[in-house]
């Protein structure tokens, strides 16, 4: 069986992918809405190949800075600090991946994209911590005699 801080880890990197994805729609909607001097589009494909990237990016780089091990402990100031290191190299292997596959991005697009996963990453992850802690004090808070008793006469 999984440990419970693996169990963390695993939950805070799908947590970072269900945020990316997130971040990544709304910073294409929004790009695609305003009328800016080009016209943004992407095929179903390319949008697809970006955003499999991007999201391995991004939980790439949060094991690659251990930033899951720390979540549930970890003071404000190190959150914030982790999250832009995490945005900023998820933006930067974007344009690095854009440019090697040839694709022209809007380079609003990827900064919209950053700026949206860190501010959605920075909410979720003040509030996890405190979450987290609730939940392992509720799970071991101490069992009442009522309860034990009751579990034991389960059991045979």
């Amino acid at each position: 069986m999984f440990s419970r801080q693996r169990k963390a880890r695993v939950l805070f990197g799908l947590s970072d992918l269900f945020l990316a994805t997130l971040a990544f729609e709304i910073a294409y909607e929004l790009r695609a809405v305003l009328h800016l001097e080009h016209a943004f589009y992407l095929t179903f494909e390319r949008k697809a190949l970006v955003m499999g990237f991007s999201l391995l990016a991004w939980v790439t780089i949060g094991i690659w800075l251990e930033i899951y091990e720390k979540l549930d402990s970890a003071h404000p100031a190190v959150i914030l600090r982790d999250t832009t290191r995490q945005c900023a190299y998820g933006a930067l292997g974007l344009v690095v991946f854009e440019y090697l596959i040839r694709l022209d991005l809007s380079r609003f697009f990827v900064m919209l994209f950053a700026i949206f996963a860190w501010i959605l990453l920075v909410i979720f992850r003040m509030t996890a911590g405190r979450v987290v802690g609730v939940i392992r004090r509720e799970f071991a808070a101490p069992r009442s005699e009522e309860h034990t008793s009751e579990l034991q006469s389960l059991r045979h």
